[in-house]
């Protein structure tokens, strides 16, 4: 049987991610513009094989993201155990975008979600539930959320401007930027 976890199944979703990027890729265009139709002649499969897989082509694109933030949050929390802090999180999250800048920069232009932020926020969720809005100089819990909110999409927004002029200052430089954001009580986000 062609379950989900066997050889030949993943060898037929990673078909369908590589024809559905590079229809985008060579015609430069976004994923709203790619068909599933298109996408199978380039895989060479049938269409009914294709949705035994996806629901369309943003479930293609929404299942990478899944498991590239799944693998970002992996190297969040290895960062972490080993001592590390949020700063060396969003360093290593700007070096990832950076190695899969062609991606984000398709991914960021079509949608208008938190990408990558907003999946893996959600992953990362049980590492901040010991913080307390204080800790940041905010006043109440409900304020951190809207503080959440603001840091999520303004982060999405910083990494699609610099995904769309193809990266070019480095992780580090972005990190910087991301640090003179916030005042010093602030800061602390980026360093507990």
């Amino acid at each position: 049987m062609n379950t989900k976890d066997n050889q030949r199944s993943k060898a037929t979703d990673e078909r369908i991610v590589r024809a559905t990027f590079a229809a985008m890729m060579e015609g430069r265009k976004p994923v709203s513009k790619v068909t599933v139709r298109e996408v199978c002649e380039r895989a060479q499969i049938n269409r009914s094989t294709f949705y035994a897989h996806y629901l369309d082509v943003y479930d293609v694109m929404e299942q990478v993201e899944k498991t590239m933030a799944a693998g970002l949050t992996q190297r969040f929390l290895e960062i972490l155990d080993r001592g590390g802090n949020i700063g060396e999180c969003f360093l290593a999250l700007f070096e990832y975008i950076y190695e899969y800048r062609d991606f984000y920069r398709f991914y960021l232009s079509e949608s208008n979600k938190t990408g990558v932020i907003g999946v893996t926020w959600d992953l990362f969720q049980d590492r901040l539930t010991g913080l307390k809005p204080e800790d940041f100089g905010l006043s109440s819990q409900e304020e951190m959320v809207y503080q959440g909110a603001f840091f999520t999409f303004g982060l999405t927004a910083m990494i699609r401007h610099w995904v769309e002029r193809d990266c070019p200052e480095t992780p580090r430089q972005l990190l910087e930027f991301l640090g003179r954001q916030y005042s010093p009580d602030r800061q602390k986000l980026l360093f507990w």
